[in-house]
């Protein structure tokens, strides 16, 4: 791919990630309300994606070895503990990927 096709290509998902962000402006802005089915949609997909992260997340934990579930098992315990805790996400996500990151870098070494 030579430069000019890969600034097209950059160009064009640009384009297209601005046109998917102002959509919904553009198209509920005439509208004094929001449709019931929209209103559902921001309450419940919040929590349809966190269960889907977290099923995407431990997908991989294997019960033949400690280290196949243990970094796994601790980090989503500290990351569910520091949640109900400080009700931050984004110091809950962080500090459970230290935690998680740790145990599998110096704890168990494969």
């Amino acid at each position: 791919m030579s430069t000019k096709e890969v600034y097209i290509a950059i160009a064009i998902a640009v384009a297209i990630t601005f046109f998917i962000r102002m959509f919904p402006l553009f198209f509920f802005s005439k509208r004094d309300t929001i449709p019931k089915i929209v209103k559902d949609l921001g309450v419940l997909l919040p929590y349809s994606m966190m269960g889907l992260l977290i099923i995407y997340c431990l997908r991989s934990m294997r019960f033949d070895s400690l280290a196949g579930f243990v970094p796994l098992t601790v980090a989503s315990l500290v990351t569910a503990g520091s949640y109900l805790w400080k009700r931050k996400s984004i110091l809950s996500i962080v500090l459970g990927t230290a935690v998680y990151m740790f145990l599998i870098q110096q704890v168990f070494v494969g």
